[in-house]
């Protein structure tokens, strides 16, 4: 097991002690190398052996920042009312309409909604 030092908020790899895969393995075996990252919290990405990047576990990056950002949070909320509003009734019509639209009605809505743009944009 690598050796670890303390910060002062959390735990981390010295990079010499890491785990390493090159930049051509992370190109070629992106889910072996992202596997490695969960078991071994961090993996020095090397180019020309000396060392380019680190891929952290979410674990870590979130260990590191002092928990999970507040802009995580509410990006996540935002998500699911937009996804709950999608569900709507209403929204499941509209594209239903989208997707059986023929190419001329879908060409007439898009010069719709440029000249809806254009004005609010003047």
């Amino acid at each position: 097991m690598a050796k670890k030092y303390k910060t002062k908020s959390s735990t981390l790899l010295r990079v010499e002690e890491m785990e390493t895969v090159t930049a051509t393995q992370l190109k070629n075996s992106t889910a072996d190398v992202l596997e490695r990252v969960r078991t071994h919290d961090a993996v020095a990405i090397t180019r020309h052996e000396k060392p380019s990047a680190v891929l952290l576990s979410w674990e870590q990056y979130t260990q590191l920042k002092g928990g999970e950002p507040e802009w995580l949070g509410e990006l996540y909320e935002e998500y699911h009312a937009v996804l709950e509003e999608m569900q709507s009734p209403e929204q499941k019509a509209a594209a239903e309409r989208a997707f059986n639209a023929t190419p001329e009605e879908l060409g007439e809505a898009a010069v719709a909604a440029a000249k809806r743009s254009y004005r609010k944009a003047k």
